[in-house]
């Protein structure tokens, strides 16, 4: 493998600029120079690159070191960033702007199976010359239900397939022949749907068209007696993210979302407008733009935005949410000059938003008001070392909130945030001397709710002094409070400190008559692998002691030991005693937690121990009249199953509230589902076994399809079982109980040729008992790459035929909600 790593070492440095080739496997490396151009040929069965989460496979691999060629051939297989494969005889590749060709070529993209005799890459979009294409190759089908012909096809980044001069196949032969064909891969919705609901006959259609300003859906509808429905689905090609969509439904329900969102270096650009008649009648509209769109650390910056809502039903109060009509901001850059450094911003605006109801003239304007107001901010900073051992730094940050409302004294409104700091240390030696100035002010009067400041002030000056040499500690701090003109309490420490103990004795003392306040002592001694910690503080106001704290830890090798205990020392004697122990070998963890306290006279306990997959844990608390406990067991490994179990109760004078709770959750794609039941075990007062409550979601596969035989005989159809079920006991009622349905029903799979399945689902939403029933009957036939679906609804009284494509076109999916079919709503 020595010339591996010499070609490797020949190869990086000519890709080391974008994406690295690496060589995975070979059997022969040939150098050669054609001209003045290095050519490096690989051979092998196959050779094996990757590049950048590419793959790429071919007998045979020439790479021109000057051009930053890649030529493969003899069985090439490529696949890309996206996932797809393009299979060829022939592939060449432009490493320098990610281009390629290829000669009789075979492409996987998704779902959809692409060949054809030449194909090229450009700026990531494939093109496919005198193309053949169908969704059903995965299928299993000797002649593919539907395929086109085209002149060209191009397969863009995502999604999107489009194809001109296009010729359209249903088992092979041709139908129909269109100029132009989109397709989305990853979609899976009706595009053809007729039925009947309770207002009568609808049809539906959504046409797709493309062009060179985008591409998407045009949406056309029906309903009798209430008119005709229309709107459109557009998504954008160009640089920007652009999507519009629109739909009106008869008589007058209007639904519109449109986005638009562009970054560049210079500017950025996004807007946001949507309404949903649905929910609300409101048209919704955001707009943001920045300028630059990407700031240096030396640019100023602007920003305009927009943000508000349309009333269209004047009979509902407004949402009260904030509104922005417009607001302009500007920034500057960090300004330095030396250690001085300056920023400043603006920003004024009008907005509707909801009332300060802590501001008089603000209640006056009802709970919802208009007002301007302009926002200047501006910090300043200073750092600088005027002469060995010292160090200045001052720091000013001032925002101003000014609006157009008045107070009852005639004056423009405005709230203020503003805070100054200082301080000047000197060091000499272990000694430190600092003086410290800090004054903070929030004050004012908002109209609004969403930028009211709580009120306060501050102004403070503060001498420290210390002195520190190892392991001594020690630091006097003293101050005047300059807002109501008395001293700050005087705050002493010292301190001794090394490596495996440290002692700490800390007092406060009023300057104002008060006496002493405060003392606090705190010791440590951590000789490995104990450690062992105590504080103590007294109140000397309230002349009481705070709760003596002791703490014990012992380091495992693969876990801990602690023990902590609190003595009160005002008569009150022991208060709480706790223990944790943790430890870790391997997959095995065991860890146990328990407290006794004192005074209420209870012992509590938790433990678990993990055994691999299996877990087993405990709680209890115990008094002198009461055990109350929980014992759980769990086993299993995600996707699952996980199996739960937890006993639970008390014992007071015999066995109460005895519960059995059951969990199974599986998580794998095919099925999936959550089963919680509690199970009634006797005790005193009951001596009864039954089950309280349980609750099925999710899906599960009772058993599989069996196709017919050669002769058409012993076909057994599948059943699966989905959707929400909640059954609850109630013993006061006359039946007994209560189901609670959301989507839940058997579905019938039966198996034909070819992939083919007819589904047959019968799903309920509705609480038993006391309701007749009345399911919605769902009914699809599924080609993999087509699929007609039939729905019943008797609970609505409607009834719809819809026409789905695509690869997998109706896959069965079993969810939480109930049994969900590729494309349906």
């Amino acid at each position: 493998m020595r010339w591996l790593l010499a070609f490797l070492f020949l190869l990086l440095p000519a890709l080391a600029q974008e994406k690295v080739l690496k060589v995975l496997e070979a059997e022969k490396l040939e150098l050669r120079l054609e001209g003045e151009e290095e050519v490096y040929v690989l051979t092998g069965n196959p050779v094996r690159l990757e590049r950048d989460g590419e793959t790429l496979e071919a007998g045979r691999v020439t790479y021109f070191r000057t051009r930053r060629l890649l030529f493969l051939s003899q069985g090439v297989r490529y696949r890309d960033g996206e996932g797809r494969l393009v299979e060829a005889e022939e592939l060449q590749i432009d490493l320098s702007d990610e281009s390629f060709d290829a000669l009789e070529v075979r492409i996987e993209a998704k779902d959809l199976l692409l060949t054809g005799p030449l194909c090229q890459r450009v700026a990531g979009a494939i093109l496919l010359e005198n193309g053949y294409a169908t969704p059903c190759a995965s299928c299993g089908q000797e002649v593919p239900d539907y395929a086109f012909r085209a002149r060209e096809i191009v397969l863009y980044p995502g999604d999107r397939v489009v194809a001109r001069g296009v010729v359209v196949l249903v088992q092979e032969k041709p139908v129909l022949e269109l100029p132009v064909l989109l397709l989305f891969l990853s979609e899976r919705r009706p595009r053809f749907e007729v039925g009947q609901d309770e207002g009568g006959f609808y049809l539906k259609a959504a046409l797709p068209y493309v062009a060179d300003f985008g591409l998407g859906f045009t949406l056309l509808s029906y309903y009798q007696g209430r008119g005709y429905g229309f709107g459109f689905d557009h998504v954008g090609t160009g640089e920007a993210k652009e999507r519009y969509f629109f739909l009106h439904t008869p008589p007058d329900t209007f639904q519109y979302r449109g986005e638009y969102a562009l970054k560049r270096r210079e500017f950025s650009l996004s807007a946001l407008l949507e309404r949903d008649d649905t929910r609300e009648k409101l048209s919704r509209f955001r707009l943001e733009s920045l300028f630059p769109g990407t700031p240096t650390p030396g640019e100023w910056r602007y920003a305009l935005r927009v943000e508000g809502f349309l009333d269209h039903d004047p009979t509902t109060p407004p949402p009260r949410t904030l509104q922005r009509l417009p607001e302009l901001e500007v920034q500057s850059p960090v300004l330095r000059e030396g250690p001085f450094s300056v920023q400043a911003s603006l920003a004024v605006g009008r907005y509707l938003a909801e009332t300060n109801p802590l501001n008089r003239s603000a209640r006056a304007l009802g709970s919802y008001a208009e007002a301007g107001r302009a926002l200047l901010a501006h910090s300043e900073s200073l750092a600088l070392t005027p002469w060995p051992g010292a160090s200045l730094r001052a720091e000013n940050r001032f925002r101003g909130f000014y609006y157009t409302t008045q107070n009852p004294d005639g004056e423009p409104e405005r709230q203020v945030d503003w805070t100054t700091t200082a301080s000047l240390r000197q060091s000499l030696g272990g000694f430190s001397m600092e003086v410290g100035y800090a004054r903070s002010v929030q004050e004012g009067e908002t109209p609004f709710r969403f930028d009211a400041l709580p009120q306060r002030r501050s102004h403070q000056a503060i001498l420290s002094l210390g002195f520190q040499e190892k392991p001594f500690l020690l630091s006097l701090k003293a101050g005047r409070d300059l807002e109501v003109g008395r001293y700050l309490p005087l705050e002493a420490q010292a301190a001794l400190q090394d490596q495996g103990y440290a002692l700490t004795l800390a007092h406060r003392r009023g300057l104002e008559g008060e006496g002493p306040l405060e003392t606090r002592l705190e010791g440590s001694l951590t000789p490995y692998p104990f450690s062992l910690r105590a504080s103590l503080r007294y109140d000397h106001a309230k002349a009481l002691f705070d709760p003596l704290l002791l703490q014990a830890g012992y380091a495992l090798p693969g876990g801990s030991l602690n023990l902590t205990h609190r003595q009160g020392l005002n008569g009150e004697g022991p208060l709480t005693t706790d223990l944790t122990f943790a430890f870790r070998e391997g997959a095995a963890a065991y860890t146990l937690q328990g407290r006794r306290d004192w005074q209420r006279d209870t012992l509590t306990l938790q433990g678990q121990a993990i055994l691999g997959p299996q877990s087993l844990s405990l709680q209890a608390t115990w008094d002198p009249k009461t055990l109350a406990y929980a014992l759980g067991y769990r086993t299993g490994v995600a996707p699952g199953p996980l199996w739960d179990l937890q006993l639970t109760g008390r014992y007071q004078e015999g066995f109460r509230a005895t519960n059995l709770r059951l969990g199974l959750t599986q998580a794998l794609p095919e099925v999936g589902f959550r089963l919680n039941a509690n199970l009634h075990l006797p005790e005193a007062e009951d001596g009864d076994i039954y089950l309280k409550d349980a609750t099925f979601s999710g899906g599960m596969e009772l058993w599989k399809p069996v196709p017919a035989d050669e002769a058409g005989e012993g076909a057994i159809p599948g059943l699966s079982l989905s959707g929400s079920l909640t059954y609850t006991r109630k013993a006061g009622t006359p039946e007994g109980y209560s189901l609670a349905l959301r989507n839940f029903g058997p579905t019938f799979t039966f198996l034909g040729r070819e992939n083919t399945k007819l589904h047959l689902a019968a799903l309920l939403t509705q609480d038993l008992p006391g309701t007749p029933l009345k399911p919605r009957f769902l009914l699809v036939l599924d080609r993999c790459c087509w699929a007609l679906r039939f729905t019943l609804d008797a609970q609505k009284g409607a009834m719809g035929l819809a026409f789905l494509y695509g690869g997998q076109a109706a896959g069965l999916l079993l969810s939480e909600e109930g049994v969900r079919l590729g494309g349906a709503p």
